[in-house]
């Protein structure tokens, strides 16, 4: 899969492909080592969808929810309050209309995602004895360096984004 950013310097555009190449890479064997995500057994599909809406967009109103995954406000509804009712989600009052119920994850919630999504961490559970103190510092850095980026990119994100 290719992937460009316009405006990007041709030595930039190559390095971001190759990155991307390695990182499919990366997903595929750790797909064919530890198998796709866990799907947790009390949730449907469609409540792990509404969940992980939320834990994307804590805030978000329960119409918009429905707005975003194109359901009707009744399943909506039903989806939300069956994650209530599991701890997975907490609805609070608008600050600005009290009409208006927003939705926040509580943390059983974000760490149902989180497991979901742990295919890297699984894969680092089963290769962590064959990498060298001098390769796990490169993944270190390597992370830190990614984490400072995904920090700055969310102060400097645009409010519509």
């Amino acid at each position: 899969m290719a992937y460009s950013i316009k405006g990007l310097d041709p030595e930039r555009s190559a390095i971001l492909a190759e990155i991307f190449e390695l990182n499919s890479q990366v997903h595929d064997r750790a797909m064919g080592l530890v198998g796709p995500m866990p799907m947790p057994p009390d949730l449907t599909m469609q409540q792990v969808r509404v969940l992980g809406q939320i834990v994307k967009k804590p805030g978000i109103a329960g119409h918009e929810l429905g707005e975003l995954m194109q359901i009707s406000a009744p399943t909506a509804s039903g989806l939300i309050d069956r994650l209530v009712e599991k701890g997975l989600v907490t609805r609070f009052d608008d600050p600005d209309d009290r009409r208006v119920r927003r939705l926040r994850p509580t943390s059983d919630g974000i760490e149902v995602i989180r497991q979901m999504d742990s295919m890297f961490g699984r894969a680092m559970g089963v290769t962590i004895g064959l990498l060298s103190l001098e390769e796990l510092d490169i993944i270190r850095q390597g992370t830190v360096v990614m984490l400072r980026a995904l920090e700055r990119a969310v102060t400097e994100q645009p409010p519509e984004a």
